[in-house]
């Protein structure tokens, strides 16, 4: 039975996997992020939820031990049944045949064409969607917290870049990467502020975390949320 849950605006997919262990709830990560809880039958399904939220953090640890031991960095391919996270919550892909509407939904992520097999369609409506839905954040973002921080910018640019999440032009044109609508949306409010921010002190002095704190306090736990899984998005294909 597959489970989901949520800790700290992330997502985790589970299978429960019910035994005639006698003992208490086991977790074990196999490879490809696929985490399976063992409890006795009889469980309660919260119990096992709440022994996962529990153990979260620690889960993640043993994915990435495990990922950086195998060598996982695999890219995830736009195909029926690959999982896509969008603000921080593992949706499965489906690809239906027909000429009804492509949409995001709470759990899964729906793409309707003539040809279901032509992979490179799926990329581009995938893209498409991910795309205009990360601009629509980045926009409601910046009309939260460019009054708050005072800074003035100009262009807003959406890109694809591999080595940067944001940046901030002299001219004062703010470009952001797409790729943050993956993440949960605290990361994507902290890289908005971190440029907003920018605006003002153009440089990484205290003075300018200072002016980040004081519009996100936990800042850090998200700038550090970035740097461990930002490998993880940038596998995303599409």
């Amino acid at each position: 039975m597959e489970r989901r849950v949520t800790y700290k605006g992330s997502s985790l997919s589970y299978l429960l996997v019910q035994t005639n262990r006698r003992s208490g709830i086991a977790v074990k990560v196999l490879p490809k992020n696929e985490v399976r809880v063992y409890t006795p039958r009889g469980i309660p399904l919260r119990e096992a939820d709440r022994f996962v939220l529990a153990n979260f953090e620690q889960i993640l640890k043993m994915r990435e031990r495990l990922s950086a031991k195998l060598g996982d960095d695999s890219p995830v391919l736009p195909r029926a049944g690959a999982v896509i996270p969008v603000e921080g919550r593992e949706r499965k892909l489906e690809i239906l045949s027909g000429s009804g509407k492509s949409c995001i939904h709470e759990d899964s992520i729906t793409i309707c064409l003539a040809d279901p097999g032509n992979e490179d369609e799926v990329r581009r409506i995938l893209r498409g969607m991910l795309v205009r839905l990360a601009l629509q954040r980045f926009e409601e973002a910046l009309r939260l917290y460019a009054p708050r921080t005072g800074g003035i910018y100009h262009r807003v640019t959406v890109r694809d870049q591999k080595t940067r999440w944001g940046s901030c032009s002299s001219k004062q044109n703010l470009n952001f990467n797409w790729r943050l609508i993956l993440a949960p949306p605290e990361v994507l409010q902290y890289v908005v502020i971190h440029e907003l921010c920018h605006l003002k002190e153009f440089n990484h002095s205290r003075r300018f975390w200072a002016l980040v704190a004081a519009q996100m306090p936990d800042y850090e736990a998200w700038k550090k949320w970035l740097r461990t899984h930002g490998a993880e998005l940038q596998r995303i294909t599409v």
